[in-house]
């Protein structure tokens, strides 16, 4: 099945009349071969601190079932969950505040 109908009635002949669905099915397929290359250095520049991630849950799955090493382990994380939370938080705090605030814009 074609996107494309044709006008017979033109005065040139066959004239391919295009509709507003192929029209943005072109435009969305142009949007993303214009963003796939940095789409594609997202996920390379996410890999590694997501490869790090899932390594570092595995071994803390796995000396949270050992009785030795599990205060060890807490004291190695307690850091970590401190530095995630003093870098997120403002950034959640920030993001409340904007959509408290468009809601509030919006409203009025």
């Amino acid at each position: 099945m074609s996107t494309c109908t044709y006008n017979l009635t033109s005065n040139i002949g066959l004239i391919p009349s295009i509709n507003a669905g192929a029209i943005a099915k072109y435009a969305k397929n142009v949007g993303l071969f214009l963003a796939s290359p940095f789409i594609g250095l997202a996920y390379l520049i996410a890999l590694p601190f997501v490869g790090l991630g899932m390594l570092a849950w595995v071994a803390t799955k796995a000396a949270m079932k050992s009785k030795a090493a599990r205060p060890v382990a807490m004291v190695i994380a307690a850091p970590v969950v401190a530095l995630v939370f003093v870098t997120v938080g403002p950034i959640v705090a920030l993001v409340a505040l904007a959509a408290m605030g468009a809601k509030a814009a919006l409203k009025v």
